[in-house]
């Protein structure tokens, strides 16, 4: 059972390092401004990462999946140009309109870490 609980956690470990540095965004999309590029984008676009990882399990597993989405987002966001916390935070409320929650904005500082 250890080894398959192993080999397991390595299947997850790989499948980030090769599809968690990926991105929606080629060098080839021309973006003239970067906020309204990501207000369109961000439901249904090329930065909805909610729908990348659809399906990965229980109800907690479900939940810590929209928070690696919400960090990549901000990672993706930062790539283009907004590095500072708050003006993520308040972008990302004025998209979804609604506060972030406290996880959410932990997410935040996750996809602002440099790798």
């Amino acid at each position: 059972m250890k080894t398959l609980n192993l080999i397991f956690v390595m299947a997850v470990f790989c499948h980030n390092f090769v599809f968690g540095q990926d991105s929606k965004i080629t060098k080839n999309d021309s973006i003239k401004n970067p906020i309204e590029y990501i207000k369109k984008e961000t439901i249904g676009g090329k930065l909805d990462y909610s729908k990348m990882l659809v399906g990965y399990g229980a109800k907690d597993a479900k939940y810590k999946t929209y928070l690696y989405s919400i960090a990549m987002w901000t990672h993706a966001v930062k790539d283009m140009g907004i590095s500072r916390k708050k003006d993520i935070i308040k972008l990302w409320e004025e998209i979804y309109k609604r506060k972030m929650t406290t996880d959410e904005k932990k997410a935040v500082i996750m996809g602002l870490k440099e790798e």
